[in-house]
């Protein structure tokens, strides 16, 4: 038997629109004094490398790859490309342009949070904590100010835009048309090609579903009432069962690489999982990380004693969200940004509990209770929005993170200063004066790049043995160092 939506706002509730709409303006007013800054970010190394996978293909090759979400091949995660592509095609190497369409995705993204944290809460102040929380994390700013990071952003919006227009229709009490069945699993492929650790979301759709009921006491019964229903969470899980094995067989698979090689044992689950408890907690060293995975078996028992829906969610979102990073080398940072909805929305409804559970004990009246509610609730959103603007201070992050973009820049426009424009076909060879940078070829990426041409043949001298002769007849070849570039050898000079 179908039991109501896990809560609603009354329709009645005077003023909803205007106080929601309040509340998402001073979310993205306070999202905004954090993210400005990041429009003087310039560049990291990973993103030339990125653009110049998504460059090189070219654009029907990436697009396709997004429509064969089956088959795990060069490029990877394509949903990167219709970020990348465009921006180059009409701004080049501009990097305000790309800065702007990032901070307007994470902006876009904010009232999705609220509008998901209202529908499964169904309260406005558990909604607007929980969604402040997500607005800005000093260790996630390299969502804002790292435009490599552009996978965990787009696959951040589109998790949790699928997540919403699905429990958005279910909380209606109806289930899903074939039209608004393949918006749904549009949004999920989408998320998919941005970045694999959405593969989580049919297992959270399937648990919301699950707690939709309360008791199932003739299974038989039961599936001929709701197949109707489980079609999505089938479907959803369907393509994530043909993305992991395309995944895990594909010659192109990250899977492949050390730094992504998985390690299933206990230990990896217990160490990465305090590793992101500690990252969310500002304090990487500590233990405390350890000590709330003992706390988990605390949340699940006060989640189901309460008989809340939302906070069993929850419980099982801690836990399951983190999965695809859990057995991996040690990641944090933007990594965490679904993982971070979960514990925050399990803060921010406990703490409501605690106030009316006060409420209760000083025998206030339902509005005198409802106001304390509203004060707490203001209270612990200034004092979240303080600590968190402390700890960025703190940690310095802003100035950290702009000045790690500033070298492609400088890279840039010492080779555009040659104004050197060449021929096709043309074989350049790039002699760095030092190694300033980390991946050997990112020189490569960014001659390319600024020049824009495909039937270039760019080399970096070491990566490469060249005999004498191949040597001579590069056609161009190119001294340079982080500020400035030299022409030491061009096609033209060879016939003269």
């Amino acid at each position: 038997m179908l039991v109501q939506p896990i809560r609603i706002a009354s329709a009645r509730e005077p003023n909803r629109r205007f106080l929601d709409a309040a509340c998402i303006g001073l979310l993205l007013a306070y999202f905004l004094h954090f993210a400005l800054p990041a429009v003087r970010a310039g560049f990291g190394e990973d993103e030339m490398m990125n653009l110049y996978f998504y460059w090189f293909p070219g654009a029907l090759r990436s697009i396709r790859a997004n429509f064969c979400f089956w088959s795990i091949s060069y490029p990877q995660r394509p949903a990167g490309a219709l970020y990348y592509l465009p921006l180059y095609y009409f701004f080049s190497l501009d990097p305000l342009p790309y800065r702007i369409v990032q901070i307007s995705i994470l902006a876009a993204t904010i009232p999705i949070f609220f509008y998901l944290a209202r529908l499964l809460s169904g309260s406005r102040a558990v909604a607007f904590l929980a969604a402040l929380a997500m607005c800005y994390h000093a260790h996630l700013a390299y969502l804002v100010f790292g435009g490599s990071f552009i996978y965990d952003v787009l696959c951040g919006f589109f998790y949790f835009a699928a997540l919403t227009y699905y429990v958005r229709i279910r909380e209606r009490g109806v289930a899903l048309h074939p039209g608004q069945l393949a918006i749904f699993l549009a949004l999920y492929v989408c998320a998919l090609n941005s970045k694999e650790m959405a593969v989580s979301l049919p297992v959270i759709v399937f648990i919301y579903e699950v707690l939709k009921y309360r008791r199932i006491h003739d299974w038989k019964q039961f599936a001929l009432r709701n197949w109707y229903e489980a079609v999505p969470v089938l479907i959803a899980g369907l393509v994530t069962a043909i993305f992991i094995y395309a995944e895990v067989n594909s010659a192109y698979s990250l899977a492949h690489l050390e730094a992504y090689r998985p390690l299933f044992s206990w230990h990896r689950f217990t160490l990465t999982n305090a590793h992101f408890i500690n990252e969310l907690l500002f304090d990487s060293v500590s233990r405390i990380g350890r000590a709330v995975l003992v706390a988990w078996p605390a949340i699940f028992l006060y989640a189901f004693w309460r008989r809340d829906r939302l906070l069993q969610l929850m419980a099982f979102w801690v836990v399951i969200t983190p999965l695809p990073l859990a057995f991996i080398p040690a990641r944090g940072g933007a990594m965490l940004y679904v993982v971070l909805f979960g514990w925050a929305m399990i803060v921010a409804q406990v703490l409501q509990d605690l106030i009316g559970l006060a409420g209760k004990l000083l025998a206030l009246s339902k509005p005198r209770t409802a106001m304390l509610r509203t004060l707490a609730a203001a209270g612990a959103a200034v004092a979240l929005a303080v600590f968190t603007w402390w700890q960025n201070q703190r940690l310095d992050q802003t100035r950290v993170l702009l000045s790690s973009g500033q070298k492609s820049l400088h890279v840039i426009q010492a080779l555009r200063s040659l104004n050197l424009q060449p021929a096709p076909g043309s074989a350049i060879l790039l002699k760095p004066d030092t190694r300033f940078y980390r991946n050997p070829w990112y020189p490569k990426f960014v001659a390319s790049l600024v020049w824009n041409n495909r039937s270039l043949n760019v080399y970096v001298a070491g990566q490469q043995q060249f005999t004498q002769k191949e040597n001579a007849n590069m056609n161009y070849i190119i001294s340079f160092n982080e500020f400035s570039a030299q022409l030491v050898r061009s096609a033209e000079s060879n016939r003269s």
